[in-house]
């Protein structure tokens, strides 16, 4: 059955060390959370496929070719493909990194500037607004803002979908069971199961959407 996770109560801090966990995983995209001690780092790499860093505790170095960039926390950044990047921690930091498959680009977010993901969308009074980051047979991930009693009706996806609050509450609704989601909060949606969103005010969220 679904059940409500807080992302950063996931994991936890190692002395010394770093800690990983991939949360979810499609044909388009790894997702992983680290937990990284002060003055550890993630070994220079380049993808073949766009990244997303995005911090939740903490502040964390990145060094882009030849910049550097402090990410605090909230902050995100996108990182191109095919660019060497490496992390150093400055303090206790916990990251999510979404690492795009080969060849899978994210549009309409900012690239080599810091930024807020909870601002990559704005509210529009009484309406729903969407941005699409991916989009492609395997799936789609899209940012998503509700203003006021808004809402999506019963409907049901083709693959699992994760859900990822950014700002906000509502309620959720898988088969027969509620599910009151908050800001920091994720949950993942199983495919073909009926599932509605009744929003209580106003809600900002990130959604991974996949395919059969």
């Amino acid at each position: 059955m679904p059940k409500i996770y807080n992302i950063k109560d996931e994991i936890y801090f190692q002395s010394g060390g770093i800690v990983s966990q991939r949360l979810f995983s499609s044909k388009n995209l790894d997702i992983d959370l680290f937990a990284l001690d002060k003055d550890e780092e993630l070994d220079k790499e380049k993808r073949f496929g766009d990244s997303l860093a995005w911090v939740l505790e903490g502040e964390i170095s990145l060094f882009y070719e030849d910049e550097k960039f402090d990410l605090k926390q909230n902050g995100g950044f996108l990182i191109a493909k095919d660019y060497w990047r490496k992390f150093e921690t400055k303090e206790k930091t916990k990251m999510i990194l979404i690492n795009l498959k080969e060849n899978v680009m994210v549009n309409h977010l900012p690239k080599a500037e810091i930024f807020s993901l909870v601002d990559a969308i704005e509210y529009q009074e009484g309406k729903v607004v969407s941005k699409t980051l991916v989009k492609n047979e395997n799936g789609t991930m899209t940012l998503m803002s509700f203003d006021g009693a808004q809402g999506l009706s019963t409907h049901a996806a083709p693959g699992d979908a994760l859900l990822v609050a950014l700002d906000g509450e509502m309620e959720l609704t898988i088969a027969d069971e509620k599910f009151d989601i908050k800001s920091g909060d994720s949950i993942v949606m199983p495919g073909k199961i009926p599932h509605a969103l009744k929003i209580k005010d106003k809600f900002k969220m990130l959604l991974i959407v996949t395919r059969d």
